[in-house]
């Protein structure tokens, strides 16, 4: 057999040879691709699976602290019959509840809504019946709670004109009364303002129940309503709970002390802030009187009237964190001498 020959006879004895050795080396590869594929799945569902127990653990952390809230509410109920940011309550956002917990952190803070301006009290034809009250009692309550609005909107920081401050405290009554069109207030505005606009919507001629609804509210601008660098928001200072329109003068930011009565500066309201933070005066704060001893020009006659130092509504901010997961449950309480009740909370 010539040499030509045997080179031909054994080619494709080769050619087999480096079939095989592709195939395999692709076979390798593959199963190469396919273990790092499957690492990435499980390292992700791992993963998945870590951020899914986070989850529940977090918002169990968060429930419990809505739980935490109502017992020391409950507790102080028992303990005091006033309520001040002396209380247990009031400082609770200050404890360390980390030992509560393997990992994780939770701070739970209440705040006092009776601390802050109820808008829904601009309007008492709705709740006259169910407070007993006269006509004349509800009209003297409307003008008390409108002046408290209106010299809050004028006072600094938020320094409004006149006709806007009352601008906003007429269309807010437009907003709130069941009467749309029939009575609409001399700077307020009712739906036919509202469908006017380039994103029409109706008036709502009912209670506010969301603090950001104001937002829709004719003269409540973003900027007033959240703050600027150069002032802080309204929201703030006003709450959707109550319609009986007292503030609690213990708990009350400075801002709205200072609204309470025409002849208040911020001089005296500092004064009134100095003295409820003094733990020496902590059981003086159990009568509205302390005001009188702080501010003896505005007494009798000519006293701060529809104030007290007796809180029934709070909200509840319960925050949880582990890792870099958190999980935030926002609850609204109301609590009387028997019991603190949850009204509703939100998940976020």
């Amino acid at each position: 057999m010539t040499t030509n020959a045997i080179a031909a006879w054994q080619r494709p004895l080769g050619n087999r040879h480096g079939m095989a050795l592709l195939i395999v080396l692709s076979v390798v590869s593959l199963i190469v691709v396919l273990t790092i594929q499957f690492n990435k799945n499980m390292r992700q569902n791992l993963i998945t699976s870590g951020l899914a127990g986070n989850a529940v653990k977090l918002e169990a952390m968060a429930r419990s602290g809505i739980n935490l809230a109502m017992a020391v509410l409950d507790k102080d109920a028992k303990e005091n019959e006033y309520d001040s940011l002396q209380d247990s309550w009031a400082v609770l956002a200050q404890e360390n509840l980390s030992p509560l917990f393997d990992g994780g952190l939770l701070t739970v803070e209440i705040t006092d809504n009776n601390g802050r301006f109820q808008i829904n009290s601009l309007v008492q034809s709705k709740t006259s019946e169910q407070t007993n009250q006269s006509p004349q009692q509800a009209n003297t309550l409307e003008r008390a709670t409108r002046n408290v609005l209106l010299r809050l909107l004028r006072n600094e920081p938020f320094a409004l004109e006149d006709s806007e401050a009352r601008t906003i405290i007429d269309s807010l009554i437009d907003w709130i009364d069941a009467d749309d069109g029939d009575w609409e207030q001399e700077l307020g505005a009712e739906s036919s303002y509202y469908q006017s606009l380039k994103t029409p919507y109706p008036c709502k001629n009912g209670p506010i129940e969301f603090i950001e609804e104001l937002l829709l509210v004719k003269g409540i601008t973003p900027e007033l309503f959240y703050g600027t660098k150069d002032h802080p928001g309204l929201a703030r200072l006003l709450t959707t709970q109550g319609t009986d329109g007292k503030i609690n003068i213990n708990t009350a930011d400075p801002l709205l002390l200072q609204a309470l009565h025409e002849d208040l500066t911020k001089q005296m309201a500092d004064d009134m802030l100095a003295f409820r933070e003094d733990a020496n005066n902590k059981d003086t704060l159990a009568s509205i009187k302390w005001i009188s001893e702080v501010l003896p020009s505005l007494s009798g006659q000519n006293g701060v009237k529809n104030i007290t130092v007796k809180s029934s509504s709070y909200t509840v901010l319960a925050e949880a964190r582990l890792d870099s997961s958190q999980k935030k449950i926002m609850a609204t309480m109301q609590r009387d001498s028997q019991k603190t009740t949850l009204l509703q909370w939100k998940v976020d």
